[in-house]
């Protein structure tokens, strides 16, 4: 029997399958309820899958003509082994809710309440939308934060116990909007993390993990003020949580919970007084799973950065000796978090008896051996740098990381960037250096100092010396071989003002025609100072500023250029102008005259490279669409 083919238009975009329940999107597309709600509250994706504009509301509309539709091709081939789905039960409606939470107020109906409020949170996304909007958050709320006579309550009176329990779950299950979570934050000036921290004391092992796994979410949307005056009991109650293993849920989330929380003020040492380091290490003996080993070692390496929490994973026999083992045992993450451990242990808590422990331990050979970014590959450093997040890596892999790839977050942790300084960590180089010589009998060769980047103020002297003509040409030659060296070298050099120098001889068109007719020097310093312009890959911001620069002035200079210059030249001209126009306005694109057109068009007919080709049809695409740039690439045509 031939299989029976399904419209297209009866198949949701996300799942490729037939839908049961379409409903449609601010952006008139139609998806399956279930897909897009995951979408959409789940993975809290704010663009439509299908177009990726970003959504003006989140309802979801019912397509019932399209249901319907779908549910009579599903009859008519019923022969074919189509079987029609049942007419979906639509979501929970705002006035029922309402109604159920008056109810609820009741203590005969509380119970049996919350239980119909968890049965409806339970069938979809929709229903915990609705149910938060209309006040169920709250209600649940001050069911948790009922904390008078609490001894009283948790030991004799089973019922009213097992209310806050319900309340709690039902709160978790909401998976809450980053609004919702944020009101919850900032009521009673704290009182409901102070309502969550008498659960874990009190609680049931369940509610204690829902309790927990509900403050994860809430940390990740709150700010430091609240993270700053967090109180010791807080502490303690989580590592009490972390310390009784309730669940592998409630261990990450009470690992995220104190990652979240120890950056801030005194909450370090608070966490080492509620003895963290202890019940980290005790894990760390068992635990063999990645990701929660690398939420161990963050944290480790957050508490160990306060002189209480290097005196307490001191005072721990394994404690040195667990963290060196997980070096090159866990990830690239737990590497370079157990590295940076040793390394606060070995600036701020070096004695005689711990660099005799870290010798017998192997912690230089093990420091020896870190993960690169490269490819994956396992590669001794040679010029280790730390970013912002605290991650070493070596200098060539982290520079094309951020400067050629242009990448704004950390390899390892996927954080984004603070700053882009990349900060030497001489201790660690020496360290591998003497791991090299001491080796150096099994063939391990031992690699000579890097030498630094290039400063700043190196950079300004070598400007203002191009400005003599005698000098300019060595000096731009001299600015062409520092920016090969490196992307740090790129960056000084545009931070130090390189770009507007370089543009400066760029722009400089007086007798434009004998100058390239007659005077071959001085168009070799133009052909210079393009190339460098070209190579340094100049920031987002550096080519918003040439655009920018004398009311259109580079655009007429890099014209010229296309015009006149050699093969080389033109094909520089050509490739800035694209990595301009990538991030130019419409306003300069409207502007463009027709012989900038011509002298594109005609790079692109004497095929000079593939790349300036490529560079030539991507510098037009971006500009024909404005304003009689369409009819100006004709004419050159």
């Amino acid at each position: 029997m031939e299989e029976i083919q399904v419209p297209p238009y009866f198949i949701c975009p996300i799942s490729l399958e037939m839908m049961k329940d379409p409903v449609t999107i601010s952006t008139g597309i139609t998806y399956d309820r279930e897909n897009i709600e995951k979408w959409i509250f789940s993975a809290k994706n704010n663009s439509c899958p299908a177009t990726k504009q970003s959504l003006t509301c989140i309802e979801l509309t019912p397509n019932v003509t399209l249901r319907r539709l779908i549910q009579s091709w599903c009859t008519i081939n019923a022969s074919h082994g189509i079987e029609r789905f049942p007419t979906p039960k639509p979501p929970v409606s705002k006035p029922q809710i309402i109604k159920l939470l008056k109810e609820a107020k009741s203590p005969k109906m509380l119970m049996n309440s919350l239980k119909r409020l968890r049965s409806i949170a339970s069938e979809n996304d929709a229903n915990k939308r609705c149910m938060e909007s209309a006040g169920a958050m709250e209600f649940l709320a001050s069911i948790i934060n009922n904390n008078n006579n609490l001894n009283e309550v948790f030991e004799e009176e089973e019922g009213f116990m097992s209310t806050k329990d319900e309340a709690l779950s039902i709160l978790y299950q909401l998976k809450l909007s980053e609004n919702g979570l944020r009101s919850l934050i900032m009521s009673g000036n704290g009182e409901f993390i102070e309502s969550l921290t008498l659960v874990m004391q009190h609680g049931s092992y369940e509610s204690r993990a829902y309790a927990v796994m509900l403050m994860k979410d809430m940390f990740e949307v709150s700010t430091p003020t609240l993270l700053l005056s967090l109180k010791q009991e807080f502490f303690t109650q989580v590592v009490q949580v972390l310390r009784d293993e309730i669940s592998q849920k409630a261990m990450k989330a009470s690992l995220q919970v104190l990652v979240n929380a120890c950056p801030f003020g005194r909450n370090r040492v608070k966490a080492a007084e509620a003895g963290a380091i202890r019940v980290l290490v005790d894990l760390l003996l068992d635990s063999s799973e990645k990701r929660v080993c690398e939420f161990m070692l963050v944290l480790l390496d957050q508490i160990c950065q306060s002189a209480e929490g290097r005196a307490e994973l001191l005072n721990h026999p394994g404690g040195l000796a667990i963290v060196s083992k997980k070096i090159l045992r866990v990830s690239k993450v737990g590497s370079e978090r157990a590295i940076k451990i040793l390394h606060s242990i070995s600036k701020f808590s070096s004695t005689p008896s711990v660099v005799q422990e870290m010798l017998s331990l192997g912690v230089v050979a093990k420091l020896c051996l870190v993960l690169q970014v490269d490819c994956g590959s396992k590669e001794m450093m040679k010029d280790p740098v730390t970013i912002s997040t605290g991650i070493t890596y070596d200098r060539e892999n982290i520079e094309k990381w951020i400067f050629s790839a242009k990448n704004n977050t950390c390899p390892a942790t996927k954080q984004s960037l603070t700053c882009i300084e990349l900060t030497p960590n001489v201790t660690l180089r020496r360290f591998i250096q003497s791991w090299c010589t001491i080796n150096a009998s099994h063939g391990i060769e031992r690699f000579p100092t890097p030498k630094p980047p290039v400063s700043k103020p190196q950079i300004i002297k070598l400007l203002k010396e191009a400005k003599s003509p005698k000098m300019q040409m060595k000096s731009l030659k001299r600015l062409r071989s520092i920016a090969s060296e490196n992307d740090a070298n790129k960056r000084c050099m545009e931070s130090a003002g390189a770009m507007e120098f370089l543009a400066s001889i760029i722009n400089n068109n007086n007798n434009l025609n004998e100058v390239f007719e007659e005077e071959e020097g001085f168009m070799s310093t133009k052909d210079e100072a393009l190339s460098i312009l070209y190579q340094l890959k100049l920031s987002e911001n550096g080519l918003r500023s040439l655009i920018m620069s004398g009311n259109g002035e580079f655009i007429e200079s890099l014209t010229l250029v296309m015009q006149h210059g050699s093969y080389e030249s033109r094909a520089y001209a050509v490739m800035l102008m694209k990595d301009m126009f990538e991030v130019s306005t419409p306003t300069l694109l409207l502007s463009l005259k027709q012989e900038f057109f011509t002298q594109v068009v005609q790079v692109l007919r004497d095929e000079i490279s593939q790349k300036a080709m490529k560079a030539s049809l991507q510098v037009l695409v971006y500009a024909c669409p404005f304003g009689r740039s369409s009819e100006s690439g004709e004419a050159s045509n």
